[in-house]
């Protein structure tokens, strides 16, 4: 599934082509994609809006459309969706669910082979991401910040940084690449992470995120970011050597997630033993 530097890239992508153009239509291809049966309405809802932003929150790409009433259009990729810009000219593909047709020519397209991908039209934000926590890249995301959503939870590390409702973007891949940075284990329980190691991990998730934000995130066989050039240091690297202390990295699960680490480096607490 995309997370924070994927969807960024996307967001980057589409705000250079379709950003301030009009929307003069639109086609729904497969009505499940637009959440809350709201196909039937979706065409003439957008047609006559203007694209006035795209950005990201979480992991949803989102259009600001400005008309009579500001409505937003968030999607999210899920598994192996993705949004792109095509001529008008370029025939539908089997897998596309959803065309916008855009002022100058050209159309927004999202493509979604497993048609897990969602879009939700509304006129209040909240109702789709009023639940989503801090962001990893704002100014808000302090070590502080890490601390206060850590130190009252006992769970271990690896689930609760998935948690969407407490930090935004992060998943799987970029989870265990941050953990495997700050040397903790991702079973380790959140009230037992001691002040450095806090630290190192807000450090982690900062660095590591915007490294790959730079390289347009990963792109691990899903073709969500064509061309993204991050090479995961841990995740689905088992059975190889850690770059850092030679020693086999390993596969586990932790809260039914495959999840990477190197035990040498990644120390299981003495609890856990």
């Amino acid at each position: 599934m995309p997370e924070l530097p994927e969807v960024e890239s996307t967001v980057r992508y589409l705000r250079e082509r379709v950003e301030g153009l009009s929307i003069e239509g639109a086609q729904v291809l497969w009505d499940r994609t637009v959440a809350h049966g709201g196909a039937r309405l979706f065409p003439k809802q957008v047609a006559g809006s203007r694209i006035s932003h795209v950005f990201r929150r979480g992991k949803f790409v989102g259009l600001e459309l400005s008309a009579k009433k500001t409505l937003f259009l968030y999607t999210h990729l899920r598994m192996s969706g993705s949004l792109d810009v095509l001529p008008t000219a370029i025939p539908v593909e089997p897998h596309d669910r959803v065309v916008i047709f855009l002022s100058n020519g050209k159309t927004l397209r999202f493509n979604d082979t497993r048609k897990f991908g969602r879009m939700y039209l509304t006129a209040s934000p909240d109702d789709v991401v009023g639940d989503i926590g801090i962001e990893p890249l704002s100014e808000d995301f302090t070590p502080e910040a890490l601390g206060t959503i850590l130190s009252s939870r006992k769970g271990a590390v690896k689930p609760t940084l998935l948690n969407q409702s407490l930090i935004a973007g992060l998943g799987n891949i970029y989870v265990d690449e941050c953990l495997w940075v700050a040397n903790i284990h991702p079973l380790t329980p959140c009230n037992r992470i001691p002040p450095v190691k806090l630290a190192a991990l807000h450090s982690a998730i900062v660095s590591v995120l915007s490294k790959a934000v730079s390289l347009l995130g990963t792109d691990f066989g899903d073709g969500v970011v064509d061309g993204g050039m991050y090479s995961p240091v841990v995740y689905g690297r088992d059975g190889q050597p850690c770059q850092r202390c030679g020693m086999t990295i390993r596969r586990i699960v932790v809260g039914q997630r495959g999840t990477h680490l190197s035990p040498s480096c990644q120390r299981k607490p003495r609890a856990l033993k």
